[in-house]
């Protein structure tokens, strides 16, 4: 069984171990309708019980297949979380706003939308995609510079975040609409930004916190300071941790660095002596951080399914954490 964790400001208990939904809209690859569900209704039968999912995600393709998955399952038996600041629009040009990432996604144009009534509108538009009565967690998708540039509209779009968005996010919450709420992003600094503005629950910081790059003090700091408990999503840095070749995988949604790879080689050969999967070791390298409440791992197939849920109960010993410690991942 997948132990529970709690996120501290609401007290809303969330499995450590979340479904993320990129894969099953098409990020990368191309998937039938009936292959993601089943891969999404697999990991429901083998007893995941948290997903994590987004409009982006194959412009709106992955949460409608989640929800029809989700289907199955009684409302309180999960916990689902998505995420707002992209609109969805009806795409009238030839093609795909982002196909080179997305395969085959839906022809909608993403349009940034950070303000009060962007965030509402947002909000109903998934409800109606998972067909859910209410999503537990919503998460503020690529707010900062990673996702924008080092442009003005960057700080408009935060600006407007604060002075509109975060409004709407504290009625959806007070009204029981969420439970809890944060920001999803690939950067530290703008969550701790953010964390000046309005008291929030919990942020879920991709790529930016596995083994990697495992220093993130001053970050967690302000995490424990704040009380907003954390979600670590990317734990296999895109896929490169749990790939034998370097030509295999992504590494911030690109190719694979040399010097990057060299590292995972080093981490693997820690693993093998302690006869440790790598793929658990980077699982459970995140959880170790008191402020970690879950890791969500992006699934594209039953086997990786089966792997991930193995690897997040694999007993590691903790020999293991020590000699990893010893070459800076701590």
């Amino acid at each position: 069984m997948i132990k529970t964790n709690t996120i501290k400001s609401v007290g809303l208990k969330v499995p450590a171990l979340t479904f993320g939904a990129s894969g099953i809209g098409n990020l990368f690859h191309k998937l039938s309708n009936a292959d993601a569900i089943g891969i999404a209704e697999g990991a429901i039968e083998m007893g995941w019980h948290a997903f994590d999912v987004a409009p982006h995600y194959g412009s709106s393709l992955a949460e409608i297949r989640l929800g029809l998955a989700l289907r199955t399952l009684d409302r309180d038996e999960f916990v689902l979380s998505t995420k707002v600041g992209r609109l969805l629009m009806p795409r009238q040009e030839s093609g795909l706003q982002n196909g080179e990432e997305f395969y085959d996604e839906n022809p909608f144009n993403r349009v940034y939308d950070y303000s009060y009534d962007g965030i509402m509108r947002s909000y109903e538009d998934s409800i109606r995609r998972l067909g859910t009565r209410r999503i537990d967690i919503l998460y503020v998708h690529d707010i900062g510079k990673y996702a924008h540039g080092d442009i003005p509209q960057e700080r408009e779009y935060f600006k407007t975040l604060c002075n509109s968005g975060f409004k709407a996010l504290e009625e959806l919450k007070k009204s029981g609409h969420i439970k809890a709420y944060g920001i999803g992003a690939n950067e530290t600094e703008i969550m701790m930004e953010a964390m000046d503005y309005t008291d929030m629950d919990v942020v879920l910081l991709a790529n930016r916190y596995n083994m990697l790059e495992p220093n993130r003090d001053e970050f967690f700091a302000k995490c424990e300071k704040r009380n907003v408990s954390v979600a670590a999503a990317a734990v296999f840095a895109s896929g490169v941790l749990v790939k034998k070749n370097i030509s295999e995988g992504h590494y911030e949604y690109g190719k694979v660095p040399k010097k990057v790879f060299a590292r995972v080689v080093e981490i693997s050969k820690v693993c093998d002596r302690h006869d440790v999967p790598i793929g658990a070791a980077a699982i459970q390298f995140p959880l170790r951080n008191k402020n970690v409440v879950s890791v969500v791992c992006g699934v594209t197939s039953i086997e990786q399914v089966r792997k991930n849920y193995e690897w997040a109960q694999w007993d590691i010993p903790e020999c293991l954490w020590k000699e990893l410690a010893e070459i800076g991942i701590k």
